[in-house]
């Protein structure tokens, strides 16, 4: 089979499988990426003609173009599930991907947003032309650690004012339930029932565009970057996965703890979780000095 129609075949599990529209546009990247490079590289393009040695060198190839390891590591999570579902649904005898090696990513501390930015961020929201609206978005963020997607997923039907909670859609349409603190939740009702402007009655999302149409991924992702600047806040500590991992690191920093956590965010496994957590130094100290073993002895030094 043509590498191309295998392509396709998965396409269409995507669909069925009611996969979103993110989803079949990282993988279409993939496909795109290395149908090129092994077209360049005189490949027969024939799918079971694809050898671990065929990725290694896509690998190598992406990363003498320059490209970061997080992009070439996105490149590798496709390819696994690619090749993965081909092998599970009898396409392919042998998975390609079993012995590709994964980039080891860096270990520099992710970027998150500071206390003090989003203080900065929220004063300006509050005085923003479309206030209700920015400053529910902010608090909401800040306060759940919502996934982009499901931010401007989020319907109206879905917000639990008396429960306290929004019912939130993840990745792979699974759901779950997401609570709301108090200053959040007065913020979200007042944009709702005062500053909310739908087109139409059929507009169920939350947020809306200045012309009343459902805000898109891009268009929260420029209202951060909008008040960010204003603020004085660096673009990147203002995206709205910065606010995803401050979220998480406050989370625990408030005495939540990591299990909690992992179904909050929505994570299949503990270990996604904890990339999110990555202590910083400060933090470090302050917690080793509430548990140090020596001081709370009370031994006499």
């Amino acid at each position: 089979m043509h590498l191309d129609e295998l392509w396709e075949r998965h396409t269409r599990h995507l669909k069925l499988r009611r996969r979103s529209p993110y989803t079949l546009t990282y993988y279409a990247a993939t496909a795109r990426t290395l149908s090129a490079y092994l077209t360049a590289q005189g490949h027969s393009l024939q799918a079971g003609a694809v050898t671990v040695g065929d990725l290694r060198d896509f690998m190598e190839h992406l990363e003498r173009g320059g490209l970061g390891t997080g992009g070439i590591d996105a490149h590798y999570r496709a390819l696994k599930g690619f090749f993965g579902w081909a092998i599970k649904d009898e396409w392919l005898s042998l998975n390609p991907t079993a012995r590709l090696e994964r980039i080891k990513p860096s270990q520099r501390l992710m970027l998150t947003l500071t206390a003090d930015e989003y203080s900065r961020i929220l004063a300006v929201a509050r005085k923003a032309a479309l206030r209700d609206r920015e400053t529910a978005l902010i608090l909401v963020l800040f306060d759940t650690g919502l996934r982009l997607a499901e931010i401007t997923g989020l319907s109206l039907d879905n917000v639990r004012f008396t429960e306290g909670h929004l019912r939130v859609t993840g990745k792979g349409d699974k759901e779950r339930f997401v609570p709301l603190g108090q200053r959040s939740s007065g913020a979200l009702d007042r944009y709702i029932h005062k500053g909310r402007k739908a087109q139409h009655a059929g507009v169920t999302q939350v947020f809306v565009s200045r012309t009343g149409t459902p805000l898109t991924r891009s268009g929260v992702s420029q209202v951060l970057a909008d008040l960010a600047e204003q603020a004085g806040v660096p673009r990147a500590h203002a995206a709205p996965h910065a606010f995803r991992r401050a979220f998480a690191l406050n989370y625990l920093r408030n005495g939540g703890d990591v299990f909690t956590l992992q179904r909050v965010m929505g994570h299949t496994t503990l270990d996604m979780t904890r990339r999110y957590v990555q202590l910083l130094p400060e933090d470090l100290a302050r917690v080793h000095a509430q548990v140090s073993p020596a001081d709370r002895m009370g031994a006499p030094s």
